[in-house]
């Protein structure tokens, strides 16, 4: 009996053997080929990527090619995305999702007016990043900049582009606002136009993302519950030189909104956080998912106050 169960894992292992070598990617990349990698990267962000490639299991294969693929030009946009990503991402995304990512939001800084003026740090962590909170990843940059970019070709200064596009995103999309018909609070872009209904959160999500396919740094920004008791609300911040704030599919000017007195009313006990895609000693909170806190934040409360 023992023989017969040595003969039947031996066979085993003969017939195992040659999957393994006709498919790599069925187990992790060798740490060498991690470090050739890694190697390829500015020098800064080698330590963060090295530790994200080793979380990553088999999918590093996927970053490995993202890295080998991309040009030298805009390997800092992939380094920093890999760097900074959470664990969810590490394990799921693919090679060519991140490359047209990388390169759509490198190539859009040339078609605009503003493109030289948004300083290196700003670009990587509020134009180049596919995602803003736990939403589902989907592919819209391509889709989003094809739709928007002439909006913003034709418009002289980011804050007109802004509040053209709050308008005419929604209005073309079909998208509205709804507390009781969107599926959830935390949707995608296209889920929010699969469902024509959004919450607040999953209509600055979709302005987000709309803004950074034409070239303009945005952020989401909310808070977890007003200091009068009466619920959380999120919105966009955008980047002019300085942070402003627009309410997602309202018609009104930057830094004039229906919760301008409320949020210049907010205190230590009812912050403001902005999300981050770089990671931070904060978390971004999501009242719809209280247990994820794998979204870094930054403290925005100050600059609300009037």
């Amino acid at each position: 009996m023992i023989f017969l169960n040595k003969f039947i894992f031996i066979l085993f292992l003969l017939i195992l053997i040659p999957f393994a070598r006709a498919d790599q990617k069925m187990f992790r990349p060798p740490f060498e080929k991690i470090k050739n990698a890694v190697n390829l990267v500015p020098i800064e962000y080698q330590k963060d990527v090295l530790l994200s490639l080793r979380k990553s299991g088999r999918n590093g294969w996927e970053f490995i090619k993202a890295i080998e693929s991309t040009s030298p030009q805009e390997r800092e946009g992939l380094a920093f995305l890999v760097a900074n990503m959470p664990s969810r991402d590490l394990v799921a995304l693919r090679a060519s999702f991140l490359l047209e990512n990388d390169t759509l939001a490198y190539q859009v800084m040339s078609e605009i007016p503003w493109g030289k003026d948004i300083p290196k740090e700003i670009f990587l962590n509020n134009i180049l990043p596919y995602a803003s909170l736990n939403e589902r990843r989907d592919s819209w940059r391509e889709d989003f900049h094809q739709r928007f970019i002439n909006i913003a070709k034709t418009s002289k200064t980011i804050d007109q582009t802004v509040e053209a596009l709050n308008k005419y995103v929604f209005d073309t999309l079909q998208v509205s606002y709804s507390a009781d018909k969107r599926p959830k609070p935390d949707q995608g872009p296209y889920e929010s136009t699969e469902a024509h209904y959004a919450s607040c959160t999953g209509l600055s999500i979709l302005l987000t993302d709309a803004l950074r396919s034409v070239g303009i740094p945005a952020r989401i920004a909310a808070i977890a519950m007003w200091p009068d008791e009466s619920g959380n609300h999120t919105w966009v911040e955008i980047w002019d030189g300085q942070w402003y704030y627009i309410g997602a599919a309202e018609a009104m000017p930057l830094d004039h909104t229906w919760f301008t007195k409320k949020a210049s009313q907010t205190d230590s006990k009812h912050p403001i956080y902005a999300t981050s895609f770089k990671k931070t000693h904060l978390s971004f909170p999501m009242r719809w998912a209280p247990s994820l806190r794998f979204v870094p934040a930054v403290d925005v409360t100050k600059n609300y106050k009037i």
